[in-house]
This record gives C-alpha cells, structure tokens and sequence, in this order.
C-alpha cells in the first residue's frame, strides 16, 4: 500500500491562508513546536503558488483565520505529551 505524502510547514500565515481556501491540515508538536501538515494535491500547490503571487483576500477574514489557527497552537502546546 502506498502511502501519501504531506507537506509539512511551520508558517501560520501560509498555514492560514490555505484553511481561508478550504483545506485543512493535522497539527503536531514537535521538540516544542506546532507542525501543520496538509495531504499533498493540486490544489494545495495552486493555493501556495496563489499565496506567492501575494493574490486579494479578504483582510478581516483572513486575520480571524489566523486567530483561530494560534488558538489551535495553544490547545496543541497544552495537550499532554505522549
């Protein structure tokens, strides 16, 4: 069975602006930090290459998305280690 990959990225905002599109990662604490990890597709590499070309969105959405993906983090940080 093969198994699909992920990207993996420590960056809240990209992290942010894909989950704004409709995608949505796995978090994961690692050596003290959140990892977002997204299934690799088509579409997560158009968002990122959308994401790079610096495309219009919605500031106050985007900013609200940002707040609720550090939220995540710090319910993440506060889990019990396993």
């Amino acid at each position: 069975m093969k198994t699909k990959k992920n990207f993996e990225t420590l960056d809240i905002y990209l992290t942010a602006f894909l989950i704004y599109h409709g995608l949505r990662p796995t978090l994961e604490s690692r050596n003290g930090k959140i990892i977002f990890s997204f299934p690799q597709s088509d579409d997560l590499y158009r968002l990122m290459t959308e994401y790079n070309s610096d495309i219009p969105i919605p500031c106050a959405s985007y900013v609200t998305t940002i707040k609720m993906v550090r939220s995540w983090m710090l319910a993440k940080k506060g889990e019990p280690h396993e």
